[in-house]
């Protein structure tokens, strides 16, 4: 266990007493031992006391820093932390000695040769045998190669999945233009008004599944921010209630709401709607005409939290880490049909609770089903006009 006696300049000195004698292959005591072990340790190990002064500065701080003990011992422990984050690093050292609990923290630290540094901290009390809290210990880690692998390797998933992107929406293009092409060509070849009525028809609905596509997109990237008429949330869920049943009729899904009597709380109708139609047919989807799709709604304090719960399929890991991009889908082909087909559908849902400021996450396991859980904000001091939301 660790006590301290005063040192020079009054700061505590870092002693180490071993309550029962220590077993070791050199004839070294106990506190001695444990002494040289934090000198050569090849960890940065500095201690603070409860002023928060250094009193313990060991070899491999000193290579990190760029000082020696001599040098350090007695400043305060803030003068290695930058100062936009040294307040914050003081405050959770100080918690630590008060609470006797450890904690973490990050910080960055420029070395000699300007490069920057960032370095991963355990904060731990040092608490004497009577068990009075007097210090705290910081083990210092570099953590500079795995951030910076971690970036090349997020950066690496991040092209990839643009890359699958791009080559997703070539391929529905390529599709709808390419019949375009071929249709226009043979029926201004032929002089067939009649035929050429009919494909300037079928150019037309062509033309607005391309126009679907980009306002997935957009709806992904920006949210969907378009005018949309404000009505009550209960309202707005029973709609979608009835899209569900309509849905299931004829299959052997069960559907089971859970919704308890809420105040009127204003919801853009349209953009609501979206998200929850999309989450609910891919849940739908993922039962196969068999199982149980539960809807259950929770008030909070300041926020309405919205579960749609299956038990499909569900995801594995790498899967639930990338249902929320555009055209990204499970069922591994792409098409050029409903949104759904094309994979776009989560990720409008997802752009339309962005939009409303909300959030939504997704858990899920393999084999045992998937929970989608939407949490959207409700000021409840707005002004609702329930004349209009019956409209």
């Amino acid at each position: 266990m660790y006590h301290t006696d005063r040192a020079d300049g009054g700061c505590h000195a870092l002693t180490l007493i071993m309550d029962d004698p220590i077993q070791t292959t050199h004839e070294i005591g106990g506190g001695e031992y444990f002494r040289i072990l934090c000198e050569h340790i090849g960890i940065p190990l500095i201690g603070s006391d409860a002023d928060l002064a250094i009193c313990t500065w060991n070899a491999a701080a000193a290579r990190m820093f760029g000082a020696g003990a001599e040098r350090m011992l007695g400043r305060p422990i803030g003068s290695i932390i930058p100062k936009d984050r040294r307040k914050s690093a003081e405050d959770t050292i100080r918690k630590v000695i008060a609470c006797g609990q450890p904690s973490e923290l990050e910080f960055h630290y420029g070395d000699s040769s300007g490069s920057k540094r960032e370095l991963a901290v355990t904060v731990s009390p040092i608490v004497t045998s009577a068990g009075d809290r007097i210090g705290a210990s910081l083990c210092i880690r570099d953590i500079t190669r795995r951030i910076a692998m971690q970036a090349e390797l997020d950066q690496n998933r991040k092209m990839a999945s643009l890359g699958e992107m791009a080559g997703a929406i070539a391929h529905h293009f390529n599709n709808i233009l390419g019949g375009i092409i071929t249709s226009v060509d043979y029926a201004h070849s032929s002089g067939d008004p009649v035929l050429q009525g009919r494909v300037l028809e079928q150019t037309a609905k062509a033309l607005s599944r391309a126009t679907n596509l980009v306002q997935g997109l957009l709806a992904f990237a920006e949210g969907d921010r378009r005018h949309d008429d404000l009505s009550d949330f209960t309202e707005t869920l029973l709609l979608a209630v009835d899209d569900v049943e309509r849905a299931i009729r004829g299959t052997n899904i069960e559907f089971v709401l859970d919704l308890p009597e809420l105040p009127v709380i204003p919801v853009p109708r349209a953009q609501l709607l979206t998200a929850l139609n999309h989450i609910v047919r891919n849940g739908i989807d993922a039962m196969s005409g068999s199982g149980t799709l539960t809807i259950a709604v929770e008030l909070e304090e300041d926020r309405i939290i919205t579960r749609i719960i299956d038990t499909g399929c569900g995801l594995d890991s790498a899967a639930l880490d990338r249902v929320f991009e555009p055209f990204w889908t499970t069922k591994g082909v792409l098409a050029s049909g409903s949104n759904q087909a094309t994979g776009l559908g989560l990720a409008i849902a997802h752009g339309a609770i962005q939009a409303l400021g909300g959030t939504i996450t997704v858990s899920s396991k393999l084999g045992d089903g998937t929970r989608f859980v939407i949490s959207i904000p409700w000021d409840r001091a707005a002004d609702f006009d329930e004349e209009s939301a019956a409209q």
